[in-house]
């Protein structure tokens, strides 16, 4: 009695043969870590290790050779293919070995042979869309629903010392709303109030700003922003004082003043180059608090210092912002933009950790990270500052087409240069080097 035996059949890339027999190699990815003196390893989960598909196929039939010709083709096709698995379906997998293809002499019209795959997926690269600008105002967004609650924490409870506590913070708010006027009418703030505008306004109009004035503003309507501006920094000081009396009652009104004034301040600068240095001159508030053992005076001590490090914070928060705005000219610029603001939040994430208050220390980190994010990366696409030096006082355009074939970079070099006249550029200047 003869038994008929039927193979199975499969296809790859449209090549059908038939299956004498297959594998599935499944599991976990791990990494083996061995360290000396202990006998048990660690072995952490990488995720879903690849799978595996084999078989042990033959083509059979009086064109045999032909199916082999045709199967070597799609063998050595670029790319991932489709398997059609006899039990699994249809898989897009790649081939991960060569395939070797076997005649027998006790076996005509027949071709053998071993495949082995690899289940894929799509190939994936670095998103190099990420908006870093957006995702800095989403951590400041974050960050200035939580700002407040150190003053909330540190005036809960105030009793009988509410109307101390009060007076002392008072004085702490009365000290950084002096601050915070003086640095919004700042005289290079009010120079640079045409930055963003079309067309050439002076040397001295740019501010690093990522996005251009609108194109219906001109100089008497941002003039006109700014003043505006300037009266809502002193209403917002003037509430914040306010405020700062009802401290105990209503911590809440201090936050929401600390941030109209720094809403305002980044108005009235124009230039986010303005707005950056202003900021980081106001995130270094430090008021003077005496240390007291008294009850009152340790309540008083802990209301002045829960404040102030608020108004820092709220501070650091709109510097960010700045940043977001900001487009620096040079990857030296980035450099230094970013090493001021790391420098400043690394100072306030250290008072955040030192007070025990986790919220901030969080909040204070995602704002550091996304900041260092954007400014690495839009820092890492720009041309770098490089000095240039002549025998000879050459005039700007000159200079322009001899370093950039690019004639429109007459104003970048002569504000870099800071020349008297665009005819008689230095004999030595920095300027960008691409």
């Amino acid at each position: 009695m003869s038994v008929i035996t039927l193979m199975i059949p499969a296809v790859w890339r449209g090549v059908p043969f038939h299956v004498l027999g297959s594998s599935l190699r499944v599991g976990r990815k791990n990494a083996v870590h061995e360290y000396p003196f202990r006998s048990t390893p660690w072995v952490e989960d990488m995720g879903r290790a690849s799978r595996v598909i084999s078989f042990t196929g033959r083509l059979v039939g009086d064109d045999v050779y032909l199916q082999r010709a045709v199967m070597q083709a799609a063998c050595e096709l670029k790319g991932p293919g489709l398997l059609v698995h006899p039990t699994l379906g249809p898989v897009q997998c790649s081939l991960l070995e060569p395939v070797v293809m076997r005649d027998r002499y006790d076996a005509q019209r027949v071709v053998e042979f071993e495949m082995v795959f690899m289940q894929g997926g799509d190939r994936r690269y670095p998103n190099l869309l990420i908006d870093t600008q957006n995702a800095i105002l989403v951590a400041a967004a974050a960050a200035v629903l939580l700002v407040g609650r150190v003053v909330a924490a540190a005036v809960s409870g105030g009793g009988s010392s509410a109307a101390a506590v009060a007076l002392g913070s008072q004085s702490v708010a009365t000290a950084w709303s002096d601050r915070a006027t003086v640095l919004g009418r700042d005289p290079a703030a009010i120079a640079r109030e045409t930055s963003g505008l079309s067309g050439y306004n002076g040397r001295y109009d740019g501010g690093g700003l990522a996005v251009p004035a609108a194109t219906s503003a001109t100089v008497a309507s941002q003039r006109a922003a700014v003043v505006s501006s300037r009266s809502a920094i002193e209403a917002s000081v003037a509430d914040l004082n306010t405020a700062a009396g009802n401290i105990v009652t209503n911590p809440e009104s201090c936050t929401a003043a600390a941030r109209s004034t720094i809403v305002a301040i980044r108005t009235a600068a124009i230039s986010p180059l303005d707005q950056i240095r202003l900021l980081s001159n106001l995130s270094q508030f430090q008021p003077t608090i005496t240390a007291s053992s008294a009850p009152i005076g340790g309540a008083i001590a802990s209301a002045q210092t829960a404040l102030a490090s608020m108004l820092r914070r709220s501070a650091l928060i709109g510097l960010a912002e700045a940043i977001s705005s900001y487009q620096p000219d040079s990857a030296e610029a980035a450099q230094a933009t970013l090493t001021n603001a790391v420098s400043l939040l690394d100072a306030e994430i250290l008072v955040a950790a030192d007070a025990g208050d986790g919220d901030a220390f969080s909040f204070l980190r995602d704002v550091r990270t996304a900041v260092v994010q954007d400014l690495s990366e839009r820092g890492a696409k720009l041309a770098h500052i490089e000095t240039f030096s002549y025998n000879a006082s050459m005039p700007a355009i000159a200079l322009a087409w001899k370093l950039y074939q690019d004639p429109t970079r007459v104003r970048d070099l002569i504000a870099r240069a800071n020349a008297p006249h665009p005819l008689f550029m230095p004999k030595t200047f920095q300027a960008l080097d691409a």
